[in-house]
């Protein structure tokens, strides 16, 4: 496995990034937790149990872990919930949307099985207040629906510190979306309305800190105005495309595939991989189903 911890903010925030080291996977593809005053954001993933544990025992020794909010119900995110709760007896929040799916046990396709681990147990969760307080240090943190990712997706904001944890609410670059067959369905429309939102929202935050899963820290609400002009152009090219295209070919998958190789050259590795459940070609859908 491959583990790092990462300090920010005068080590007042830790991010415990975890990986899989299965030589299926060509460079480690993070989830993390993040440590602050006592709140536990998110949950990793049910392969990284033991490591999981190792990090809350190492934890518990120096201060104490009240709580644990998991920001949505994707394995890497609250795969090592129950483990929190059973033997540390952690309190588990969520969002009420995604209280009924974590009681039950999640199973998914094998190239995230061997990402993340076979299955994610079942837990029970506290449905999540509008806000929430930390530790000793009494940080307050509002909870922030940025759904798109998943429709649970959640961020927690601390006005005062001007810190967003989005979890995988935003991405630091877009080229591929979760759809097809998966059981993950990805909308960029709803995606792009949560950032917008979110930078609505942080107007008067001048130093805005904006923690990533698996990615970690971005500065500044220009990382969020970066990203809704980079989904506005490509949401503009990839409709410009496809009317293009349309005049020369009657089948519409001739068509798409035309706008993939304009527009980004080629399918990723991982699409392929993923037998097209995480890919190039569910942007390209999903932008045109939004309407320009």
């Amino acid at each position: 496995m491959v583990i790092e911890k990462v300090y920010y903010e005068n080590k007042e925030i830790l991010e415990w990034k975890w990986a899989s080291n299965n030589k299926l996977i060509p460079k480690p593809f993070y989830t993390s937790c993040f440590l602050v005053d006592g709140l536990l954001i998110d949950a990793g993933a049910p392969a990284c149990i033991n490591d999981l544990r190792e990090f809350i025992t190492d934890e518990l020794n120096e201060k104490e872990i009240n709580l644990c909010i998991l920001t949505h119900t994707h394995e890497d995110h609250c795969g090592g919930a129950q483990m929190l709760q059973r033997e540390f007896n952690i309190p588990i929040y969520a969002h009420e949307k995604a209280i009924e799916i974590l009681k039950k046990e999640s199973t998914y396709p094998e190239y995230r099985q061997i990402t993340w681990g076979e299955k994610r147990l079942p837990v029970k969760t506290k449905i999540l207040p509008s806000t929430i307080k930390s530790g000793s240090l009494d940080y307050g943190f509002e909870i922030f629906p940025m759904p798109g990712h998943a429709p649970d997706q959640i961020a927690l904001i601390e006005k005062t510190q001007e810190w967003a944890f989005v979890a995988d609410g935003i991405q630091p670059k877009y080229k591929m979306l979760f759809g097809a067959s998966s059981d993950i369905q990805e909308d960029i429309s709803v995606i792009y309305d949560s950032i917008k939102n979110l930078y609505n929202f942080t107007e008067h935050m001048k130093n805005l800190k904006i923690f990533i899963s698996g990615h970690g820290l971005y500065k500044g609400r220009e990382f969020l105005k970066k990203r809704l002009r980079e989904i506005n152009e490509l949401h503009q090219k990839i409709h410009r495309l496809y009317k293009e295209e349309v005049k020369n070919y009657n089948n519409r998958q001739r068509v798409l595939k035309k706008v993939l190789k304009r527009a980004f050259k080629r399918e990723t590795v991982i699409g392929k991989l993923t037998k097209g459940d995480l890919s190039t070609m569910n942007l390209i859908k999903s932008l045109l189903k939004w309407p320009l």
